[in-house]
């Protein structure tokens, strides 16, 4: 308590004479509580939302343990790591390094997520530069905002990827591929939103069996309690006529509630058509003008209409074979949940007849095999078991040779490879296959033309030869040595001789080739003879091994029916016996919480009666008092006594704290004085010492009831 420390009145007056600027600055404040007013509400406000913020961010998915304090006291850059955790969680694509990410690209990615959420705002400079530095004032509201319409808002991130519409110039949708690809992107657009909200009506009308049976009961326990109730207030409002108007004006807002739903779903259907048609416009309208600039063309207009007549036919032709095949598909579809749904619902009773089925079925295949067993047995059977043996035989002997002609035709493959080897050793390449020998005859009858061709002309020479030398015969016979005939002889001589030097090359050439295309062709039909069993045995091992395969394809065609069938059953089960055991699971947990409360209650009664028997006197509840509740009354009146204690020092506190406060201030508002003081007195000691001149004069005036002042001239 700061009672003793408490100054006289003339003390705090002559103190508050001394410092004037607490005077006005105690004015100026009481001006100023007006507007502190105005501002209280803006701060209760904030102080609310960040509650909010704080809460949100404490609770599931995010669990920050904040506090208030905690959270107002982050820096601009926690601030917007706490945001970015937020957005991580509407979308993946946030969560990137922020320190290594400039700050007009972390403006551009938030901005535009929160544009495409719908957050509302100026988004101008100081925006930006609000939230590129991570100010308060404009992270918390956009924290609010997403905490606030978490789920919606990630249903609505999730939705834009596939739904925000892009804008394309018209210059560019005049091109045909670049319209095309427009109209399908609107298309599996219009189908994305149809298939989603299909997928959220499945989600909303599909649930639980065990819940459904949880909301029957409780249905049928609500409804048992409405018809009490109805038949109770009918029973107190018979002959009351003012509850019949009432009745009347509380059915006919129903009535109107259920035309309003119905208007509303109406207004959905028409703003879906509304899309279909905008579509509709924006394809008719890219035609509009295909058609304008096909008719500007002028001479290859109708060329070009042509064209794109037959272009929208292929794509009516697609679209057809897709929507009937989609009819189709979604047809089989209707089908088997109309026949799934045909079917009775599958109870403890048919499971148990299915299973003595099952018992009566093993036991049938039980005797069958022991049948079959005892007919094995049978003498009369001998005769078709001697055939079956001699059967197998021959199949073995049959598949010794076929593996014996393997074996061999191994043997000979080995052999021709060895034998090229040998071949292509001693000629240097290797024998020509079938269509190289075509090739190289070919090639032959072509030489052998040029041949024919060759001779032709070497006769003709010849020819010219022999008249050139009865010529020669003649001349000599006139003029005995003409001039440079001795030398023409001796060219000709030489020509003849190399003539027929390439004459004999060429037939040995010929000779030679000739022998090996008949070497070849005699080494063809030997191998040839040689594989014809083999190729025989082949084609009937092929025929047999058709054969053997249609029936292979026919049993596994059965295996794999039957083999559906049992699986289908036994997945059946399997769902059944799931169902089953979690119905064992939530009667178990039942019991024992059953068993829980009745623990809880069990403990109760005991105290219970042992509190009715200190009542009774019969027993002590402990050594200071005898029953529970003298126990607690006797704390409660301890508690009642603390409480009025602490009342009356909280009272005393809150009367002494105004005159406390002044007192501080006073005391404060003095010892500045004193110091001033002090600060004189030494520079008049040292103005005096140094015997200067002193600029001001002191003097201690005492004549206000004893209390000095210090006054400056």
């Amino acid at each position: 308590r700061l009672e003793a420390f408490r100054p006289p009145v003339p003390l705090l007056w002559a103190v508050q004479r001394a410092c004037p600027r607490s005077e006005h600055r105690r004015g100026r404040t009481s001006s100023g509580c007006s507007a502190r007013r105005a501002s209280s509400a803006a701060l209760a406000a904030m102080a609310a939302q960040l509650r909010e913020i704080v809460e949100r961010l404490n609770a599931e998915p995010f669990s920050c343990d904040l506090s208030l304090v905690a959270f107002d006291e982050k820096d601009p850059f926690e601030l917007m790591e706490v945001l970015k955790m937020v957005l991580v969680f509407l979308d993946k694509k946030h969560d990137v390094d922020m320190r290594e990410e400039k700050t007009d690209a972390m403006y551009e990615r938030i901005a535009q997520f929160l544009l495409i959420l719908g957050y509302k705002c100026s988004y101008d400079i100081e925006f930006q530069q609000g939230l590129m530095s991570g100010e308060k004032a404009t992270v918390h509201p956009i924290l609010y905002w997403l905490l606030n319409n978490l789920d919606a808002l990630k249903k609505r991130s999730y939705l834009a990827k596939f739904c925000m519409s892009l804008d394309v110039p018209e210059e560019f949708l005049r091109e045909e591929k670049m319209l095309e690809t427009y109209q399908q992107y609107k298309e599996l657009q219009s189908q994305f939103k149809a298939t989603h909200a299909h997928l959220e009506q499945e989600r909303q009308g599909r649930m639980n069996p065990a819940e459904l049976q949880r909301e029957v009961a409780q249905l049928d326990s609500e409804r048992e309690q409405l018809a009490q109730k109805i038949q109770q207030l009918k029973a107190k409002t018979a002959n009351d006529q003012a509850f019949l108007v009432l009745l009347e004006v509380t059915s006919r807002l129903r009535k109107e509630q259920e035309e309003e739903a119905r208007i509303a779903e109406k207004l959905q259907e028409q703003r879906y058509q509304l899309e279909l048609v905008e579509q509709l416009y924006i394809e008719r309208a890219g035609k509009l003008r295909e058609m304008q600039e096909a008719q500007g063309d002028g001479e290859n207009s109708a060329e070009v209409m042509l064209k794109m007549l037959r272009a929208d036919v292929s794509k009516a032709k697609e679209q057809l074979n897709r929507v009937t095949r989609e009819s189709e598909e979604k047809m089989m579809r209707l089908r088997d949940i109309d026949s799934a749904l045909s079917d009775p619902p599958v109870t403890k009773a048919d499971i148990q007849d299915l299973e003595q089925d099952i018992g009566a079925m093993s036991a049938e295949i039980q005797d069958l095999e022991s049948k079959i067993h005892e007919h094995n047995q049978d003498s009369r059977l001998t005769v078709y078991k001697q055939q079956a043996s001699l059967v197998g035989k021959r199949k073995e002997t049959v598949l010794k040779e076929q593996k014996d002609l393997l074996e061999e035709r191994d043997v000979f493959s080995n052999e021709l490879s060895s034998k090229e080897r040998e071949y292509e050793q001693m000629k240097g390449y290797k024998f020509m296959a079938r269509d190289k020998l075509k090739d190289y005859a070919a090639s032959l009858r072509d030489k052998s033309q040029k041949f024919k061709k060759m001779k032709a002309e070497l006769s003709e020479l010849r020819h010219e030869v022999a008249v050139l030398a009865h010529t020669e015969d003649l001349l000599r016979a006139k003029d005995p040595t003409p001039q440079g005939l001795r030398d023409v002889e001796s060219a000709l001589e030489k020509a003849s001789v190399e003539k027929s030097q390439v004459d004999k090359a060429k037939g040995k050439t010929l000779d030679e080739i000739s022998s090996t295309v008949t070497q070849i062709n005699s080494k063809l039909k030997e191998k040839k003879n040689r594989l014809a069993p083999q190729i025989k045995a082949l084609r009937s091992v092929r025929q047999n091994f058709q054969q053997v395969e249609v029936k292979y394809l026919e049993k596994r065609g059965i295996y794999e029916q039957a083999k559906s069938v049992v699986d289908g059953d036994l997945t059946k089960l399997a769902g059944e016996v799931k169902q089953l055991e979690s119905d064992v699971l939530e009667s178990e947990q039942k019991y024992y919480e059953l068993n829980m409360e009745m623990s809880g209650y069990d403990s109760k009664l005991t105290r219970a009666s042992k509190e009715a028997r200190c009542t009774r006197r019969e027993e002590r509840h402990s050594d200071q008092f005898q029953t529970l509740t003298e126990e607690y009354d006797s704390r409660i009146t301890n508690l009642d006594q603390q409480v009025k204690g602490l009342r009356a020092e909280q009272k005393e506190v809150k009367e002494l704290h105004d005159g406390n406060l002044r007192q501080k201030i006073a005391f404060s508002q003095l010892e500045s004085l004193m110091k001033i003081k002090l600060k004189v007195a030494s520079q008049e000691g040292q103005a005096m010492q140094y015997g200067g001149m002193m600029a001001a004069r002191t003097m201690l005036d005492a004549s206000t009831m004893g209390i000095e002042r210090l006054v400056i001239e």
